[in-house]
């Protein structure tokens, strides 16, 4: 597998998983200039930014450990143009959801 059906793997397991926890998904791979945004989506009034980071194995790392500073803001100004073209006035929070094989970690808050 290259690296984006790797990341459309880890992305299909990570929507199922919310699904199955009760959260509407709005959108998926958003993208603007600012970067993009594997899932976003919705429960108990927040919008939720999620991250999503699949591997089989631990060989470069634990998966959330990609997740670095450059791509934590480049993630939270992206948030920003979702929150500005929807016109959205409402809580919001930066989840990471980790997927080592076959265990998953939902990381709310992350950043």
């Amino acid at each position: 597998m290259n690296n984006i059906e790797i990341g459309n793997k880890g992305e299909k397991i990570a929507k199922q998983y919310l699904k199955l926890r009760f959260y509407k998904i709005l959108e998926t791979n958003y993208r603007r200039k600012t970067g993009e945004i594997d899932i976003i989506a919705k429960k108990s009034g927040y919008i939720i930014f999620v991250e999503v980071k699949y591997r089989n194995n631990t060989n470069k790392g634990l998966p959330r450990e990609a997740v670095t500073a450059f791509k934590q803001r480049q993630i939270k100004r992206t948030a920003e143009m979702y929150i500005m073209e929807n016109k959205l006035n409402c809580d919001m929070r930066f989840d990471v959801i980790e997927i080592l094989g076959k265990k998953i970690e939902h990381i709310k808050n992350a950043f």
